[in-house]
């Protein structure tokens, strides 16, 4: 027969299992506490920034440019290139690649490379270099990778590469195939 002790009531027990309530509750409180308050108010306090995640398309005050890279074969077929499995990069910055490519990002560093330097001087000045002047670089580049993993004889190699320039208008979920430019480069 069992017998309470002074120290034991219903629910304790005499060796102290019931101590790590207040310690969880503590925890709990430290952990859930900034996540609710970061829903409620902030909504963009790391790492919970991932609730305004789905609130719009894009960001509202402009659009957004986005682009898809493809290649044609010498069978004709047109496939779709996953620019990471060329460059074996992570997806943003490769298509930051892009948009710096087509922006001429690589004209406005301190150092410019001394053939973006002979660039610039042969059209007089960065303000007159068209939109992506070294895209057919870029295209040139990852057409070279693709075809290097294929067999000489495939059928299956790219004849040209292109890039599609799409446009995203802001605050609409239909309009995002919205053309804007293509840039090909053939082999």
């Amino acid at each position: 027969m069992h017998r309470k002790t002074a120290l034991s009531t219903a629910g304790d027990s005499p060796d102290g299992d019931d101590a790590w309530v207040p310690r969880y509750a503590i925890l709990s409180f430290a952990l859930f506490a900034p996540l609710l308050v970061s829903f409620l108010f902030i909504r963009n306090l790391y790492p919970f920034a991932a609730s305004t995640m789905m609130m719009a398309a894009g960001d509202a005050r402009g659009s957004q440019t986005y682009y898809v890279l493809r290649g044609d074969t010498v069978s004709g077929l047109t496939v779709d290139l996953a620019p990471v499995e060329l460059t074996n990069a992570l997806s943003n910055v490769t298509w930051g690649l892009v948009s710096a490519t087509v922006e001429n990002k690589a004209f406005s560093i301190r150092t410019p490379h001394p053939a973006n330097t002979a660039l610039v001087n042969a059209f007089g000045g960065k303000e007159n270099l068209p939109p992506g002047v070294r895209v057919p670089d870029l295209l040139r580049s990852w057409g070279e990778i693709y075809n290097s993993r294929l067999p000489a004889s495939s059928s299956q190699r790219l004849r040209a590469v292109k890039i599609d320039a799409y446009r995203w208008q802001p605050g609409t979920y239909g309009n995002y195939d919205t053309y804007v430019k293509t840039w090909r480069l053939d082999f």
